[in-house]
C-alpha cells in the first residue's frame, strides 16, 4: 500500500501559516505548479508583491478578504472582496506583473486557497515586494 498520509511544508509567521498542499515536483498528478493554502488573522495582510512569470488563482475558503490589484507601471488599483459567506465562491486570477495584496477584513481567521502555475523556489523566488497597502 502506498503512503496515504504525507507531511507537507508549513511556513508560519505572525499572520498565520501557509501550507504547500500539492506541488508538481511530487509527481502525484500531471500538472504544473502547486496548490497551497494560507491563513490570516483579522486585520493581517499578505502579498504586497508581484511575480514576473507566475500566474496565481485565489479563492477564500473561510472569512472575508479585501483584494487589491495593480498592474506594474500603473497607478490604478482595483479592489475586490472575496467572502466565503457569498452564495457562490469567487476566485480571482492574478497574472504576472500584477501586484496583489490581501487583507483579512473579517472578524475571524481567514483561509485562502491558491494555485500557482510555477512551484515557489524558496532560494530564488519570482517574488518582488510592491506596497499597494
Amino acid at each position: 500500500m502506498k503512503q496515504a498520509m504525507k507531511s507537507v511544508p508549513k511556513h508560519s509567521d505572525g499572520r498565520g501559516f501557509l501550507i504547500e498542499f500539492l506541488r508538481e515536483d511530487e509527481n502525484v498528478l500531471n500538472f504544473k505548479g502547486q496548490v497551497y493554502a494560507s491563513t490570516m488573522k483579522p486585520g493581517d495582510i499578505r502579498g504586497n508583491h508581484f511575480h514576473n512569470h507566475k500566474t496565481e488563482i485565489f479563492c477564500v475558503m473561510k472569512g472575508k478578504l479585501e483584494v487589491l490589484l495593480s498592474d506594474m507601471g500603473s497607478s490604478k488599483v482595483e479592489r475586490y472582496i472575496l467572502d466565503s459567506e457569498d452564495r457562490d465562491i469567487k476566485r480571482i486570477m492574478v497574472k504576472p506583473k500584477t501586484a496583489h495584496c490581501f487583507t483579512n477584513i473579517g472578524e475571524d481567521l481567514a483561509v485562502l486557497l491558491a494555485y500557482g502555475d510555477q512551484v515557489h523556489d524558496h532560494d530564488t523566488p519570482d517574488q518582488f515586494e510592491y506596497q499597494i497597502k
